[in-house]
């Protein structure tokens, strides 16, 4: 797409996928292949959106204003000719197909009877009248857990929405009708969190520790740079990375500017999914001092690129020893 015919095809179709590419990159072709993969999975399940590209160095100004961190590839989707909150960093072929059939439907699927919740691992439960107070509710905090949460509505009396999980039914909703408190409820089992660790702030092997509740009062700070690792115990590329990370937190532990970081991903989610997500683990962040997004690390996981990394894209430069940067650039 470019700049002249962008407004007009997203506006013609109720559904559109861009993709904004750096064709400078050096997984472009990789990434390519992959999303091209994508397409052909999504055509076999009988889904029809159109997917567009938009190649950011061509149509600098377009890619700017829809993704204007610069973090490429990035896939938008749109509704109506309206950008949507949702848009990921995916870089395989399952992701992305994931990705777009979780979108491609309403944001609130009717169901005749209460059994069919049960088809879905997690969604909500709405008995209720459509003319109800909380069925306008229902479908604006509906379109914000797409990709993650089935919104389901059986018309009734009853006028109960109950949260249900693989286990069966848990949460009911006892609120007023209000968009407020609807979405304060459905953000409260949307949002996962491990307990404040004892001694907070603490720290590990070098790294402060994060959970949910502390995300951003640790990650977002106005005078230093924060790097997190995002991991899972169970991923062996996580427990591969270990010793880097570790190796990396100790040789930078005397830096005032910077703080390295760890939190667990599956044990805790983003409050920010907007800015913040992870894909895969382990994942990588930098939040640069007085900003509130992250620059995501990709490359091969050593020290010496961990170090290079801080130093594009931090407030100062990381100053270490001549004989470790020796070594350091040795590794480059």
């Amino acid at each position: 797409l470019t700049r002249d015919g962008f407004d007009s095809f997203v506006t013609k179709n109720d559904r559109v996928l861009v993709d904004f590419y750096d064709r400078e990159s050096t997984e472009w072709t990789k990434d390519k292949n992959e999303l091209e993969s994508a397409v052909r999975q999504v055509r076999n399940y009988g889904c029809k959106v159109p997917v567009a590209k938009v190649d950011s160095k061509v149509e600098g100004e377009l890619a700017k204003k829809f993704v204007p961190r610069g973090n490429f590839p990035q896939l938008l989707w749109f509704t109506h000719g309206q950008p949507t909150k949702y848009h990921r960093t995916l870089r395989t072929a399952k992701s992305i197909s994931d990705f777009v059939m979780a979108l491609d439907r309403e944001p609130v699927t009717a169901i005749k009877n209460a059994e069919e919740v049960k088809t879905f691992n997690r969604a909500i439960l709405a008995e209720l009248r459509k003319d109800s107070p909380l069925y306008s509710a229902l479908e604006v905090v509906a379109q914000k857990h797409m990709d993650v949460l089935a919104v389901t509505w059986l018309d009734s009396p009853n006028n109960k929405i109950s949260y249900y999980t693989e286990e069966g039914p848990g949460s009911v909703f006892t609120g007023g009708p209000t968009l407020k408190e609807f979405d304060a409820w459905v953000n409260s089992f949307m949002f996962k969190t491990e307990p404040i660790p004892e001694g907070h702030p603490l720290y590990d092997e070098g790294s402060l520790v994060v959970v949910g509740t502390t995300f951003e009062e640790l990650l977002l700070r106005p005078d230093r740079d924060v790097m997190l690792l995002v991991y899972a115990p169970w991923c062996g590329f996580s427990k591969k990375f270990f010793s880097v990370w570790e190796a990396f937190a100790k040789i930078v532990s005397d830096q005032a500017h910077l703080i390295v970081a760890k939190m667990d991903g599956d044990r805790n989610s983003s409050p920010l999914p907007e800015d913040f997500s992870w894909p895969a683990y382990p994942t990588v962040l930098h939040v640069k001092a007085g900003e509130r997004w992250p620059t995501v690390f990709h490359g091969n996981r050593t020290v010496a690129n961990l170090v290079k990394f801080a130093n594009e894209h931090g407030s100062q430069q990381i100053k270490l020893d001549p004989s470790v940067s020796s070594e350091l650039e040795a590794e480059l």
